[in-house]
């Protein structure tokens, strides 16, 4: 029977403390949140548009922009509140 004891690799991982986001970081994840956010109001342009020609393929692109838009700010919120 082996017995670990508290240098061992395998804890070390779990008795770190997990860290916070740097300066660096945030700035990118900010970035990112306003290129997704640009992209998004322009594919509900593109939906409202193709909804108000009478193309019904308008409904999916609004569906899928605000899905994908909706999940990457839930990601990024529920990151946000784990970290310290």
């Amino acid at each position: 029977m082996c017995i670990r004891d508290r240098n061992s690799p395998q804890l070390e991982g779990a008795l770190m403390p997990r860290l916070s986001w740097t300066m660096e970081q945030r700035a990118t994840v900010k970035r990112y949140m306003l290129l997704a956010t640009l992209f998004t109001v322009a594919g509900v342009a593109l939906g409202v548009f193709l909804v108000a020609s009478g193309n019904a393929g308008g409904w999916v692109v609004l569906g899928m922009c605000l899905c994908m838009w909706s999940a990457g700010a839930l990601l990024v919120g529920s990151v946000r509140r784990d970290q310290p």
